[in-house]
């Protein structure tokens, strides 16, 4: 995997993802299958400005997979690139794709927070294309997915700019803890003190906005280092990073969905009749 704040050649692009480059698909996937090798894409992202900055592959269990299994390519675009440090943080689009029919093409909005160098997932629930499956495939459809994820980007902007205006007590604050808990453990085994998710680990972080509280709680539960104890076996342990592609998405997007609950709870106007 790289991050960097540099395009990567298609070259580089190999050296850490060569499944990028698959110019078949696995052995074994039916005929009906229509094969779409995710470099071919690479020149409709630049065109449309955004260029990739880093790139990784999931770990595989077959060999028979490899080289074929689910990638990820994380792009950025032409005015983050030439002013990096801007802003606080900025929008990427995140694509997926696999050769081995275990994904389609997926476009998502991503935040990259620059003092943790964080991927934030954004939830894709009001994108209509940003799932593209390879029947049919077109090119179009790649372009409506980037103009339709980079569209909607204002519209996290604010959300976020909220999350940075709300306060949060410290039960909320562990109120959210213990639903990222939920979130990343098996509880019934699992036994994690909400305040291991909330240790401040830079100065960045130690408001109590949502906003900070929220990225607290991420760092925690997919970069790991959690410690707990495991109820069956009495033993103690720390949770270990999540490098896992499929699980890391979903939960940021849990997690996401999770803080903009608390977002709309806390913004909430009691009615006329209840204020009377």
């Amino acid at each position: 995997m790289s991050a960097l704040n540099t395009p990567l050649t298609n070259d580089e692009l190999y050296t850490y993802a060569p499944s990028i480059f698959a110019e078949e698909p696995a052995e074994g996937v039916s005929d009906r299958y229509a094969f779409v090798p995710t470099h071919t894409v690479l020149e409709t992202f630049r065109k449309a400005g955004y260029y990739p900055i880093m790139a990784s592959e999931s770990k595989i269990r077959n060999e028979d997979n490899r080289g074929y299994q689910k990638h990820i390519i994380q792009f950025r675009s032409l005015d983050n690139l030439l002013r990096p440090t801007a802003n606080e943080e900025y929008a990427d689009i995140v694509l997926t794709n696999s050769h081995n029919r275990t994904s389609s093409f997926k476009v998502d909005l991503a935040y990259w927070r620059l003092v943790c160098s964080n991927m934030l997932i954004v939830p894709s629930h009001s994108f209509v294309s940003n799932s593209i499956i390879h029947s049919g495939f077109q090119e179009t459809k790649i372009s409506n997915a980037i103009e339709e994820v980079t569209s909607f980007m204002p519209a996290m902007e604010q959300e976020i700019a909220t999350f940075k205006r709300i306060s949060l007590s410290d039960n909320e604050q562990r109120a959210l803890a213990n639903a990222a808990i939920d979130l990343r453990f098996d509880t019934k085994k699992h036994l994690i003190d909400p305040d291991e998710l909330l240790i401040i680990h830079r100065q960045e972080d130690s408001e109590n906005s949502l906003w900070s509280t929220f990225n607290r709680l991420q760092e925690a539960i997919i970069r790991g280092g959690i410690k707990g104890k495991n109820i069956e076996s009495g033993r103690n342990f720390t949770s270990k990073a999540i490098n896992a592609i499929d699980t890391s998405f979903s939960l940021n997007k849990d997690l996401w969905s999770t803080v903009t609950t608390m977002a709309r709870l806390k913004t909430i106007q009691p009615s006329l009749a209840l204020a009377a």
